[in-house]
């Protein structure tokens, strides 16, 4: 909703949104579809295919002992 139609985000979604998470949960998983949406928008820019990036297991997490 909040990607495709932000402004049916009225005081009905909010409030059935905060029977369910706190108001700082909110804010993160705000950002987490903004994240999302906006790596979804650059791989249809580029025309990425599913697997045609080489993948990495570790990519963007912080290193491990293991990893040192």
């Amino acid at each position: 909703m909040l990607v495709w139609d932000p402004e049916g985000a009225d005081d009905r979604v909010w409030s059935k949104l905060r029977e369910h998470f706190s108001d700082a949960e909110i804010v993160e998983l705000g950002s987490f579809v903004a994240l999302t949406y906006g790596q979804q928008r650059v791989i249809k820019t580029w025309a990425v295919g599913h697997g045609e990036l080489p993948a990495h297991p570790a990519a963007g997490l912080a290193p491990t002992e293991m990893d040192r």
